[in-house]
């Protein structure tokens, strides 16, 4: 049966074989941070990469067939038309990926949790998953950046991404309930901040708002009209993702990997962090594409408040007084940001050094 919306592999199919951990990536020029995000994969033991790729032009693809663990996909469909590779993503870890562990990222997203410095630690992670009964590892998206004005940055194609933009604003995330796996959003951090203001319900405005809300919600007939819908308030971009997953039926991503199919989770379980590479010198021209083609939720409505800080200050810098440089995992745990376990702990060092894939 063929895949849907015209999803193609390019040469032979994805050859995966029992135990191998399989990541996934939907791509559209990324030729800039690719090089890294591969390396990085690499290191974890990562076995297979598929990477359904939405008409690049860049070199991503020619970066990608470089690498003989990297299977591309051709994705020629619309990406918002897709539920934004939603439904790429499931369908193509539904035939390839079923009955393994499989990451989903982007490609300026780095998977680290405890122990992710070994190499190879992320099979060691998947094994203890499975011996407590756990499907998923959730995570915090972790948004890092230069020191310099974003113009400034000179990152090149090759270079490593937590080498050029290793600061850091540390989080105290805010966690409301979700109808879907995990069960909970969370919110705050740099980009709430900066971008969306008047998201942070200790505001005055906010606050008023939210009760009003609320208020109006008991109402049956208002709580049924999409337009009362449409007046909720507005949150900040969602910092809880899950993006390492044992595949299985029934699996499938709803948002991203914001949200889920329902999968299991151990009572006492580590989790990870995303380090989040969104802010390098082509931050300007990636949002102005974004809005023009409206190919990003809500009609790319986090990019367009993007270009309006860039429009306000074309030096636009993220570094300041509250930003922390990235030192490893350890750190991370230390800042309450992922968590580590006693299982965990003895798990992996009882573990032989491993040998990374490939």
């Amino acid at each position: 049966m063929p895949l849907p919306d015209g999803l193609a592999p390019i040469g032979a199919p994805p050859a995966v074989v029992e135990g191998d951990v399989v990541a996934l990536m939907v791509t559209r020029n990324e030729a800039l941070r690719l090089p890294s995000a591969l390396r990085h994969l690499r290191s974890l033991g990562v076995d297979r990469v598929l990477l359904a790729d939405n008409g690049s032009t860049d070199g991503t693809r020619e970066i990608a067939a470089g690498d003989d663990r990297v299977h591309l996909v051709d994705a020629p469909g619309s990406y918002a038309g897709s539920n934004f590779g939603v439904d790429w993503t499931n369908a193509l870890l539904d035939r390839y990926a079923r009955g393994h562990w499989v990451l989903v990222v982007d490609a300026d997203e780095l998977l680290v949790f405890p122990g992710s410095d070994r190499p190879g630690g992320l099979r060691a992670l998947c094994r203890h998953l499975d011996a407590i009964g756990s499907e998923a590892l959730p995570t915090v998206l972790l948004d890092c950046f230069p020191a310099e004005p974003l113009r400034d940055l000179r990152f090149r194609s090759g270079d490593e991404l937590t080498a050029a933009a290793p600061w850091f604003e540390p989080p105290t995330p805010r966690r409301e309930g979700s109808e879907h796996f995990p069960y909970y959003q969370e919110f705050g951090g740099l980009r709430e901040r900066l971008f969306f203001p008047e998201a942070d319900p200790k505001r005055p405005a906010r606050l008023v708002h939210q009760k009003l809300y609320n208020l109006f919600w008991r109402l049956p007939a208002l709580r049924a009209s999409e337009r009362f819908r449409a007046l909720a308030p507005k949150r900040s971009p969602n910092i809880t993702k899950v993006p390492l997953v044992r595949w299985r039926e029934g699996a499938g991503l709803v948002s991203s990997t914001h949200m889920l199919r329902p999968m299991a989770l151990a009572p006492e379980q580590p989790s990870g962090v995303l380090l989040h590479f969104k802010f390098l010198q082509d931050f300007h021209a990636r949002a102005e594409d974004a809005v023009a083609r409206g190919a990003h939720y809500d009609g790319s409505r986090e990019y367009r408040r993007y270009l309006e800080a860039l429009q306000r200050d074309p030096a636009f810098s993220l570094h300041s007084a509250r930003s922390v440089r990235y030192a490893g995992p350890e750190q991370l745990v230390a800042l309450g940001l992922m968590r580590d376990t006693p299982g965990w702990t003895e798990a992996r060092s009882a573990e032989a050094p491993l040998a990374t894939a490939g």
